[in-house]
C-alpha cells in the first residue's frame, strides 16, 4: 500500500505546483507570461522525466518508469497552452520541446566521448549512465511526438466542457505514448515479459493520474476564465 501512496502523494504534488505555478503566472503577469512559464515548465518537466525514466519503480500494482509522474504533468501543461492560446500554439510548442530534446542527446553524446582528465577514474560508471538516460531521451522524443501531437489534436478538435475533452484526449495520448516509448527505451535492456508488464504498467500508471491531469486544467480553466467551448484558432 505504501508504494501506491508514495506515487500518488508524489502525483499531487507535481500537478498542485504545475497548476500553481500557471495560475499564478497568470495572475501576476497576465497572458504574456502565463504562455513563458507554461512553455517553461512543460520544457522542464520533459527533460526531468528523460532522466527519472531510467529507474523501473513499483508502485504495487504496476512496474513503471519513475518519470511518469513528471511527464505526465507535462499533458496538463500542454492542454492548459492548447485550450488558452489554439491548437496552432500547442502543436509548435511539442516540436520546439522535441528538437530542444534531441539537441539534449547530442550534447550527452559528446559529452561521453569527450576525453577524460587523467585523474578521472568514473568514465565507464558515467557513460553507462548518462548513456542511458541518452537512449532514454531518443524515446522520449519518438514517443512524446506522436502522442503530444495527437493530445493537442484531440483537445483542440473535441467539443465540450474540459472534463470531457481533456478526459477523452488524455488517456487516448498516454496510451499510445507508452506504446511507443517503453519498447524503443528498453527493448534488449530488460526481458520481454518485464518489458510488456512495464509497458502495461505505464499504460495504468498514466490513466490514473488522468484525474489530476483535469483537476490542473479544471482550475485554470476558472481562474484564467476559460469558456466552455473554445474558439480553434
Amino acid at each position: 500500500m505504501y508504494p501506491v501512496l508514495y506515487f500518488l502523494l508524489e502525483a499531487a504534488v507535481v500537478y498542485a505546483l504545475a497548476a500553481v505555478v500557471m495560475y499564478a503566472s497568470w495572475r501576476l503577469g497576465g497572458d504574456d507570461v502565463l504562455l513563458a512559464s507554461a512553455v517553461s515548465s512543460y520544457l522542464m518537466l520533459l527533460t526531468v522525466s528523460q532522466f527519472l525514466a531510467s529507474k523501473i519503480m513499483n508502485i504495487g500494482y504496476a512496474n513503471l518508469p519513475s518519470g511518469t509522474v513528471t511527464y505526465s504533468a507535462t499533458v496538463a501543461t500542454l492542454d492548459v497552452l492548447t485550450l488558452k492560446y489554439g491548437r496552432r500554439i500547442g502543436y509548435w510548442v511539442v516540436r520546439v520541446a522535441a528538437l530542444l530534446q534531441l539537441g539534449l542527446w547530442a550534447i550527452i553524446q559528446l559529452t561521453i566521448y569527450a576525453p577524460p582528465a587523467p585523474f578521472w577514474n568514473l568514465q565507464g560508471a558515467f557513460a553507462s549512465i548518462v548513456g542511458e538516460s541518452a537512449r532514454i531521451a531518443v524515446a522520449s522524443v519518438a514517443a512524446f511526438f506522436t502522442a503530444e501531437t495527437l493530445d493537442v489534436h484531440l483537445v483542440s478538435r473535441i467539443m465540450g466542457n474540459v472534463f470531457k475533452r481533456v478526459g477523452i484526449s488524455d488517456p487516448v495520448s498516454m496510451t499510445v505514448d507508452s506504446l511507443v516509448f517503453v519498447p524503443i527505451a528498453f527493448y534488449g535492456v530488460m526481458p520481454i515479459p518485464a518489458l510488456l508488464s512495464t509497458m502495461i504498467g505505464l499504460i495504468l500508471g498514466k490513466i490514473t493520474l488522468v484525474p489530476l491531469t483535469i483537476g490542473a486544467v479544471a482550475v485554470n480553466r476558472s481562474t484564467l476564465k476559460y469558456a466552455p467551448v473554445i474558439q480553434i484558432r
